[in-house]
């Protein structure tokens, strides 16, 4: 893989830095720097690219890589985007969730270095929402071995397990914790310095102290054992005015008042600091400094796009894909034109299958046929046709639509060829029929590999100023993340292998629900069958009408 490599400063000029230590908006109680402006200000500084490291989630990851990809083109650079997580390490193992120890766990960064670290995170991620929940996503030791190639580790802030150990005066422990991230990681295990100084009166000015106190430990620990240093500040919002605003961030995410005095504040140092301002802070620790380039150094170039993964459909012995769903399309047409074809029936449906097998599509559609097919049989009324497949012939002759059109138009031909990534396809149903298709999904691909889609929660003016605060920097930031109200993923094999999933509260199905932590069109994009389900009002064959 190309590397874009930074070299080290030989001069007393600044030192190059980069951030890889940082919170996008999407660290839901926390953050609130939006990635365009995130990346936007690293670029505008000179620093060659930036990690995100959002708490125990993915949730940005997509949005970090195309928009970094869409910046570089527009400007001709070449920023990196790194990929990563500030995790929780359940202490006694993410299986353990009896005691008060168990809520939560150890801070701790991980970041992909190459495709197969990033497919290590997704799994680690993954884990901690599906296996380790317990107060948060929580992962352990054990997955931390198993799933290690590829990652690049820190320390994390004073949240981390070294740190603790140092911060409880057990330097014992503090160090043989140490040893043993050593041990896994190797080179790629850095024991991290953080530097918050609160300059105002009302802000956190215990922090310091406590870094402070830790800072000395790790030089120690770093220097017996060997362990480099790096620097980080744990950004959560972008510039030093936005301070407030997230602070408000916090009051209405912990439901507490803006003076409650027992209320988490933070040192409201937590920006995004210039190259300068970082070289301000641990100038006099440059071996520091130059351990965020050796990381940035060390980070591959790939892509997190990959082939589709579309399930196997159940053909006839000795036909393939491409075959079969030409003799399903011809079969369909004869009934619905009978025999012979007109030449203009016969040319549109062979130039529809020739644009699909150009793709490598004809998987997909036979999925969506058997999915609409397994509808009808269980009696789910299917409504009004939608999007590009209102001008498709093939999908017309295989029963997928119901849209008998004179002449087809070129819609189609557009969709696809223009199309990034897989075609999506909505299909409406009545809202029982669509419960039942949902529960023969699942039963037929396996509940590993479907799940909901994750959608975002935005503050509105109106939200804001329930909460009692002031609307207008608040607005368009991110609040939660929900539920799409008709959007699923189904996948060939385990998806979690795949793509980050979570667990989100679900009013509707009266329990927390798995989601894909990337919305419908990066899924698209990287390769993951999408479908709408959308519920709709649909005549019955009694006259009654469906309600919503």
């Amino acid at each position: 893989m190309k590397k874009t490599t930074v070299k080290r400063s030989e001069t007393n000029a600044l030192r190059p830095f980069v951030h890889l230590h940082t919170h996008t908006e999407y660290s839901l109680l926390d953050g609130i720097g939006k990635i365009s402006q995130l990346v936007d200000k690293s670029i505008a500084d000179g620093m060659p690219g930036m990690a995100i490291t959002d708490h125990a989630n993915m949730f940005g990851v997509r949005e970090f890589v195309e928009f970094v990809e869409s910046r570089n083109r527009e400007l001709g650079t070449s920023f990196k985007p790194i990929i990563g997580c500030e995790v929780y390490v359940a202490r006694r193992g993410k299986d353990k969730q009896d005691e008060r120890d168990d809520w939560g766990g150890h801070h701790l960064i991980l970041l992909a270095k190459n495709a197969t670290g990033y497919r290590n995170l997704v799994k680690i991620v993954s884990n901690s929402w599906l296996e380790g929940y317990y107060g948060r996503p929580r992962t352990d030791k054990a997955d931390l071995e198993r799933y290690h190639e590829g990652l690049i580790c820190c320390s994390a802030c004073i949240g981390g397990e070294v740190a603790q150990h140092i911060l409880n005066g057990c330097l014992n422990e503090a160090e043989k914790a140490a040893k043993w991230y050593q041990s896994i990681f190797g080179e790629d295990y850095y024991l991290e310095l953080q530097r918050h100084k609160a300059t105002t009166e009302r802000a956190n000015h215990e922090t310091y102290k406590l870094e402070e106190k830790a800072n000395s430990q790790l030089h120690k620990i770093a220097k017996k054992l060997g362990i480099k240093l790096v620097c980080a500040n744990d950004a959560h919002f972008v510039n030093e005015e936005d301070a407030e605003v997230q602070d408000t961030l916090l009051c209405i995410n912990w439901g507490k008042k803006a003076d409650d005095q027992n209320r988490l504040i933070f040192s409201k140092q937590e920006w995004l600091k210039t190259t300068a301002e970082m070289n301000e802070l641990f100038g006099d620790i440059p071996e520091a400094l130059e351990s965020t380039i050796e990381i940035f150094n060390k980070v591959e170039h790939y892509s997190i796009n990959d082939e589709p993964h579309i399930p196997t459909p159940t053909l006839p012995e000795g036909i393939d894909e491409v075959e079969y769903l030409a003799r399903l399309a011809f079969e369909g047409a004869y009934e619905r034109y009978g025999k012979p074809l007109s030449a203009g029936i016969k040319e549109r449906l062979k130039a529809e299958l020739r644009i699909i097998n150009s793709h490598r599509y004809a998987p997909l559609v036979l999925m969506w046929h058997e999915i609409v097919s397994a509808a009808r049989n269980l009696g789910a009324k299917m409504g009004k046709d939608r999007g590009f497949a209102k001008s498709s012939l093939l999908l017309y002759t295989l029963g997928i639509t119901q849209n008998r059109l004179a002449e087809f138009g070129e819609a189609f031909y557009d969709y696809i060829n223009h199309k990034q990534g897989l075609p999506a396809l909505e299909l409406e149903f009545d809202k029982e029929g669509r419960e039942r298709v949902l529960k023969w999904i699942v039963e037929r691909y396996g509940e590993q590999s479907v799940a909901n889609i994750v959608s975002r929660n935005v503050f509105t003016a109106k939200t804001a100023a329930a909460g009692g605060i002031r609307a207008e920097k608040l607005v368009g930031v991110l609040r939660k993340m929900d539920i799409h109200s008709c959007g699923v993923a189904i996948c060939e094999g385990d998806i979690s292998r795949r793509i980050p999933l979570a667990w989100v509260e679900s009013a509707e199905y009266k329990d927390a629900v798995i989601v894909t932590q990337y919305g419908g069109e990066s899924l698209l994009r990287i390769g993951i069958p999408v479908l709408y389900f959308l519920t709709a009002n649909i005549l019955h064959d009694d006259g009654e009408e469906d309600s919503e």
